[in-house]
């Protein structure tokens, strides 16, 4: 059986050409014009994962790059280096590793990227925010609270810092007309949205919840969907992944029994429809860069 964090890496990694393709390019186009002229930028990645953000922007960004990743897994963060070091190497990098970080050498270009273990949540701790250019993040902030975020806006609002994030939730819906679609994505997204020891999770609401925060904080703000489209056969390890976390999360969103089995049944022909290259899902995000006006 595989650890959570082996999990994490498979998710990640399968994640990343749909990520990739979804990915709003006016706001990201916001991004790269308030960094414009600028020959160095440095980037807090939070909950950095596997290095995906890092993989799709080092060759987008000016050409002296430093990135910290913040990430709670020190074996993801160690996974991450390593796999940007592969694909930097096919693209013709000299590569360097360190204990924690990475160097990427080509030409002009000159990369710096290292690791932190611990929380997000913790950044002014962990980083001089007055050295940091940008922060940015992936589906993380849907599954804080309200006054987790509140606490850490306020900082970024304070030093002036933009943020170019992904809100990893908006509505999920499949190519099909069952009925009990609708049922258990609501009962699905409820448990994403459920209470923890930290409070209650934004959840699917996080992206209306975090553009009004900045509106009325008056930041300049630059937003839209982002859309994953899992379709056919060549998505099936993508929609298998998605059907595991709601079964997964199935004890959680129902207790009574006639309910349960239901949903195992409704999952089981889910399941059915991926293996015959016959279940398309789609599901919505948004792209988020806030800087101040």
């Amino acid at each position: 059986m595989e650890t959570a964090a082996l999990a994490s890496i498979h998710w990640h990694d399968e994640r990343f050409k749909y990520d990739c393709e979804a990915r709003n390019q006016t706001v990201e186009q916001a991004c790269f014009h308030h960094f414009y002229g600028k020959n160095e930028i440095t980037i807090v990645d939070l909950g950095s994962g596997t290095g995906s953000n890092c993989l799709y922007f080092f060759e987008k960004f000016p050409s002296q790059q430093n990135w910290i990743f913040i990430e709670q897994e020190e074996k993801i963060s160690q996974y991450a280096l390593n796999r940007l070091g592969i694909e930097a190497d096919k693209k013709g990098y000299e590569i360097t590793h360190g204990t924690n970080s990475l160097v990427l050498k080509k030409e002009n270009r000159n990369i710096n990227i290292r690791y932190i273990t611990d929380s997000f949540l913790n950044l002014v701790d962990l980083v001089d925010l007055d050295k940091v250019d940008l922060v940015m993040a992936s589906a993380v902030f849907d599954l804080i609270s309200f006054s987790q975020f509140v606490d850490f806006g306020s900082v970024l609002l304070e030093k002036k810092l933009p943020l170019l994030t992904t809100l990893n939730y908006a509505e999920m819906n499949f190519n099909s007309d069952t009925p009990t679609d609708v049922v258990f994505i609501e009962k699905y997204e409820s448990f994403m949205n459920r209470s923890q020891e930290f409070g209650k999770a934004m959840g699917k609401k996080c992206p209306r919840i975090l553009v009004d925060f900045f509106q009325k904080q008056e930041a300049k703000i630059e937003y839209g969907p982002s859309i994953w489209k899992l379709e056919g056969e060549s998505a099936q390890v993508m929609n298998h992944h998605l059907l595991n976390f709601m079964e997964s999360a199935s004890n959680q969103m129902m207790e009574d029994q006639d309910d349960r089995m239901l949903f195992k049944d409704w999952i089981t022909s889910k399941r059915e429809a991926v293996e015959d290259g016959e279940l398309d899902t789609y599901v919505q995000y948004y792209d988020l860069f806030v800087s101040n006006k």
